[in-house]
């Protein structure tokens, strides 16, 4: 999906994704990891809250530039089957 109201000449990463989210049994989060843009756009960063402990609260921040994240998930994620052949829309 194309990203909308973007600057021209814009490159680099956008958005935010979560990646995991746990709960109590009475619905409370108990810990959240989800992957961001830097607001400069080079870098993504991973935060990792976890509010298991009562009392106390733990986020850890991680970064890693987009091509090296890119590279890593071709490195270890398994490829999907399907054509590779992607066509250009025109």
């Amino acid at each position: 999906m194309p990203l909308t109201n973007l600057p021209e000449n814009c490159t680099g990463a956008f958005g935010a994704m979560h990646l995991l989210a746990e709960y109590d049994d009475e619905k409370k989060l108990l810990r959240s990891v989800r992957v961001e843009a830097s607001t400069d756009t080079r870098g993504v960063i991973m935060i990792d809250r976890d509010l298991r402990k009562l009392g106390i609260q733990r986020e850890t921040r991680h970064e890693i530039n987009p091509s090296e994240l890119i590279a890593l998930i071709r490195t270890h994620g398994a490829e999907l089957p399907g054509e590779n052949q992607v066509r250009a829309d025109v």
